[in-house]
């Protein structure tokens, strides 16, 4: 089954701007959180992630009514599968290698779950039942 375009493209823009406003504005907090000591150019760092989270979740959040599977959206699609997927990867990896807390578990499933999705959108062709 084959997700809805409009629902993938809004919970991922709402998913996205969560971890971007944390990351803009709590980007120490959570290097501390983490275990980590916050340096100032990590915390520099977590704010520019956090900006580009924003500015993805804008661009999810506009474009939820066009078309992603077609020729128009696929280079929405493709970013959204690429981030989602590589960030999934990476995750899976610190789940495998011990980090199991509860942050980094929701992190992992919500990658996971988006990467999917946006995979089958843009390669599983829609049905064509009526019924």
């Amino acid at each position: 089954m084959r997700p809805s375009p409009y629902v993938l493209l809004v919970s991922s823009a709402a998913f996205l701007a969560i971890l971007g406003i944390m990351g803009s504005f709590i980007s120490g907090e959570i290097i501390i959180l983490m275990g980590a000591t916050p340096h100032p150019m990590t915390v520099m760092i977590g704010q520019l992630a956090g900006a580009l989270y924003l500015g993805f979740a804008i661009v999810n959040y506009y474009n939820r009514t066009g078309p992603i599977g077609g020729i128009y959206g696929r280079p929405l699609g493709l970013a959204n599968l690429i981030h989602f997927l590589l960030g999934a990867l990476m995750l899976i990896k610190l789940v495998i290698d011990g980090f199991r807390d509860v942050p980094m578990l929701i992190l992992t499933i919500g990658y996971s779950g988006f990467a999917a999705g946006f995979g089958m959108i843009l390669f599983i062709a829609p049905s064509n039942d009526q019924s």
